[in-house]
């Protein structure tokens, strides 16, 4: 892991629009250099993000019906870079001084605690704006974000941000919808996290909440995992071991598949009803 200034940028590498399709979630496969490389949809804006129509490339909440002018403005006070896996873009405790709009690429959303352990709150998606909550309130960050894959970000100065709302409505309308959507994807880490008493729960939880996002498929719903088994015990606090002991039981019961870095789920209301005890 390493820092660098987010005005920097990383050359020679030549961002793409995808998601990275691992050999394995297991903690034996982490090279994040060579992987195949496909076409993923945004999570928040896919339709715009598919066919090219919206604005900015289609990208986010934020970018929602602003005007010709507006997004004109907008890319004259931001810079593009590029940044390789595992750069820390914020720290905790951080005083906000730039706002990151993640164009490809996934970032990791995170907490630390004294004795070093993390917790991961979110995976950031393409459309997202990281640090905006530090941004309009001024406040240090109270997470880590870092670069989960390689990643092009854009940034612009917090005053710069700030001014920019006051000019358009229509910006700072849609800024209160991505701090609605940041809202309710804590509330459901909260649920997962501090609802089910056991890891097995946990896990079932996370995985229903993944379905979510998921495609339909004949075999039943089909998930792009790559987070190896350490860092999905950091989404629900519990170990690697836990995690892979966790997973061969659901493999074993038939409630999970899983094909390098494809999770997939057979049948929902299965996983849900399930009796969790190992």
């Amino acid at each position: 892991m390493h820092t660098v200034p987010v005005i920097g940028g990383q050359a020679g590498w030549t961002p793409q629009t995808g998601w990275y399709d691992y050999d394995s979630i297991d903690e034996n496969t982490q090279n994040r250099e060579e992987c195949r490389v496909y076409e993923f949809p945004s999570r928040i804006d896919s339709k715009a993000q598919r066919d090219g129509s919206g604005p900015h490339r289609g990208r986010g909440e934020f970018f929602r019906n602003l005007s010709t002018e507006a997004i004109s403005e907008f890319g004259s006070i931001t810079e593009t870079h590029c940044y390789p896996g595992t750069t820390v873009l914020i720290k905790e405790e951080e005083e906000p001084s730039r706002v990151l709009f993640l164009l490809e690429g996934k970032v990791k959303l995170s907490m630390n605690s004294i004795d070093g352990k993390r917790l991961i709150l979110a995976i950031a998606w393409p459309g997202e704006i990281l640090g905006l909550t530090s941004a309009i309130s001024g406040v240090p960050h109270v997470i880590t974000a870092e670069t989960h894959l390689p990643c092009m970000i854009t940034s612009l100065q917090r005053q710069a941000f700030l001014g920019f709302l006051m000019h358009y409505p229509m910006a700072s309308q849609n800024v209160m919808r991505e701090l609605s959507l940041h809202y309710n994807r804590t509330a459901q880490q909260l649920r997962t996290l501090g609802l089910p008493s056991t890891a097995p729960e946990k896990f079932a939880r996370l995985v229903l909440e993944w379905c979510k996002d998921g495609e339909e498929t004949k075999r039943g719903v089909r998930i792009q995992c790559p987070l190896t088994h350490g860092e999905i015990g950091e989404h629900i606090g519990a170990s690697r071991e836990t995690i892979s002991r966790v997973m061969k039981d659901f493999k074993s019961r038939g409630l999970v598949e899983q094909h390098g870095s494809i999770l997939i789920v057979p049948n929902l209301e299965a996983l849900e009803a399930c009796d969790y005890a190992i």
